[in-house]
């Protein structure tokens, strides 16, 4: 018999889900941005999502560990959904997500 071990993911991983219409950051991410509004921003070439603080009311609304992003999914036609790991910058204080 082979038998392979299991390893839990830890909450301490940086990780941000991408759903239909949100990208649910985790508790370690969230407690970074001090904001109320942040800013996306895409990479089509590197497929990576920028999430950015900012004090713009045009940005779009942080709601504890939520962003809606429906409009942005539309608009950059991304349909990809799941679980990935993020980076997140201390100089630009923004988090990149590649998937």
């Amino acid at each position: 018999m082979s038998f392979e071990v299991y390893k839990p993911r830890f909450e301490k991983e940086a990780t941000v889900a991408i759903s239909k219409n949100h990208l649910t950051l985790n508790k370690k991410l969230a407690e970074k941005f001090d904001t109320e509004y942040v800013e996306l921003s895409f990479d089509k070439d590197t497929k990576t999502i920028r999430i950015k603080a900012t004090d713009s009311k045009n940005g779009l609304i942080l709601n504890k560990n939520k962003i809606g992003a429906r409009g942005f999914f539309k608009h950059f036609n991304i349909q990809q959904k799941g679980k990935y790991n993020a980076v997140f910058d201390e100089n630009e204080k923004a988090i990149y997500v590649k998937y």
